[in-house]
C-alpha cells in the first residue's frame, strides 16, 4: 500500500453529498470517489509501498494529540459550569455547597490532569531522537482521554440540570461532539485489543526465554523463579525503586509511587500466568485483553501523573499542593480498579476456556 496526494484537478474525483452527523457539524464528512485518477509519481508521500506507516502515523498523532485537546475543553467545561453552580441557588444554597454535586467537580478536575498528564509524557517520549514507536502509548492516551471526556460532560449536564439538555446553551453540542471521540481514530474496543496484544506479544518473548533457561537447567533462573514464587507467597513488600533516597518520585507523592509498584508487579506475575494458560490461543479471549488493557491504561495514567507531580514540586509550579491531591487520589483509585481486575484474571471466569 502506498500514499498519495491527490489533488481535484487531476480528474476522476468525484464526492457524495455532505453527511448529517450527530455531533462536529462544523466538519464536512462525504463519501469520495476514485475514477481512473491519474497520480503522478512525484505525489507519492513517504516511500513506496509505505503507505501503512503513512496512516499509522497520521493515526497516532490524532490519538495522542486527543489528550490535550479533551483536557482543554474540559477546563472549559468546568469553568462554565462552575459559574453556574456557584450562582444557581436550591434550598436556599447554592449548588456548589452539595457534596454530590463537589464530588461531580471533582471527578472533571480529576480527569482532566489526567489525561493532560498523559499528553505531557507522551510528547515528551515523541520528542526524543530517533523517532521512537508511541503507538502504545497514543492509543492508552486516546481511550482514557475519550472515555473521560464522555463521563465528564455527562457528569456536567447533571450538574446543569435542564439547561444543559436546551438547544440555547452550548453544553448540549458538547454532549453531541464528544461521542464521536470514542469512535474514530479506532475504536476504543480495537484499541484495547491493540495495547494488550501488543504488551502481551512483549511480555511472551521475555516468557519464552526464562522457561528455555528452565529448560536447559540454568541454575541461576531456577533459584531466581523459585525465590520469587516463595517471596509472593509470603507477602513480599516490593520495591522498585521509585521512592527512598535514591528514587525518582517526590515524597509527598510517595503512597501513590508504593501503590503504583505494587500493582506493577503483580499484574506482571498474572501476565505470566495467562500467558501460560492460554498460550497462542490468547488472541481469542476478548475479555481478558479489555481487562488487561485497563490495567496497563490506568498503570500509564499513574505514571504520568507520579511523573508531573513530582517535577511540579520540584520546579516550585504555583499550586503543585493541589497537584499533588489530584495525582494521589487518581492513583489510589486506579490502584483499588487494577487490584479488583487482578482478582478477575486470576479467576478467568469469564474467559472462553472456562465456558
Amino acid at each position: 500500500m502506498t500514499a498519495f496526494i491527490v489533488e481535484r484537478d487531476f480528474g476522476g474525483i468525484t464526492n457524495g453529498k455532505p453527511e448529517d452527523k450527530l455531533g462536529i457539524r462544523g466538519s464536512n464528512t462525504c463519501e469520495v470517489h476514485f475514477e481512473n485518477t491519474k497520480v503522478p509519481i512525484e505525489n507519492v508521500l513517504g516511500e513506496v509501498g509505505g503507505g501503512f506507516k503513512v496512516a499509522m502515523n497520521i493515526l497516532n498523532s490524532g490519538r495522542f494529540s486527543m489528550g490535550s485537546a479533551v483536557a482543554g475543553m474540559l477546563k472549559k467545561l468546568i469553568e462554565m459550569t462552575a459559574e453556574y453552580a456557584c450562582t444557581r441557588k436550591q434550598f436556599n444554597r447554592s449548588l456548589s455547597e452539595f457534596g454530590l454535586i463537589q464530588e461531580k467537580f471533582a471527578l472533571m478536575a480529576q480527569k482532566a490532569y489526567v489525561m493532560e498528564s498523559m499528553a505531557y509524557l507522551t510528547a515528551g517520549m515523541l520528542d526524543q531522537p530517533g523517532f521512537p514507536d508511541c503507538s502504545i502509548e497514543a492509543a492508552m492516551v486516546k481511550v482514557f482521554s475519550s472515555e473521560g471526556a464522555w463521563q465528564c460532560v455527562s457528569e456536567a449536564l447533571q450538574i446543569l440540570g435542564g439547561s444543559g439538555y436546551m438547544r440555547d446553551y452550548p453544553y448540549e453540542r458538547m454532549l453531541r461532539d464528544t461521542r464521536i471521540l470514542l469512535i474514530f481514530e479506532g475504536t476504543n474496543e480495537i484499541l484495547r485489543m491493540y495495547i494488550a496484544l501488543t504488551g502481551l506479544q512483549h511480555a511472551g518473548r521475555i516468557l519464552t526465554a526464562r522457561i528455555n533457561e528452565l529448560k536447559r537447567g540454568n541454575v541461576t533462573t531456577v533459584l531466581e523463579t523459585v525465590g520469587r514464587r516463595l517471596r509472593d507467597s509470603l507477602g513480599r513488600t516490593v520495591d522498585l525503586g521509585l521512592t527512598g533516597n535514591l528514587g525518582v518520585v517526590h515524597p509527598s507523592v510517595a503512597d501513590g509511587a508504593n501503590k503504583l509498584e505494587e500493582n506493577v508487579y503483580y499484574f506482571g506475575r498474572t501476565v505470566e500466568t495467562l500467558l501460560l494458560r492460554f498460550g497462542k490461543t490468547i488472541v481469542e479471549e476478548q475479555m481478558v485483553l479489555k481487562r488487561v488493557a485497563n490495567i496497563l491504561i490506568n498503570l500509564y495514567g499513574m505514571t504520568a501523573v507520579l511523573s508531573r507531580a513530582s517535577r511540579s514540586i520540584r520546579a516550585g509550579l504555583r499550586n503543585h499542593d493541589h497537584e499533588v491531591l489530584l495525582a494521589n487520589i487518581f492513583c489510589t483509585e486506579a490502584y483499588c480498579q487494577n487490584l479488583f481486575t487482578l482478582s478477575q484474571l486470576d479467576k478467568c471466569e469469564f474467559s472462553r476456556k472456562s465456558r
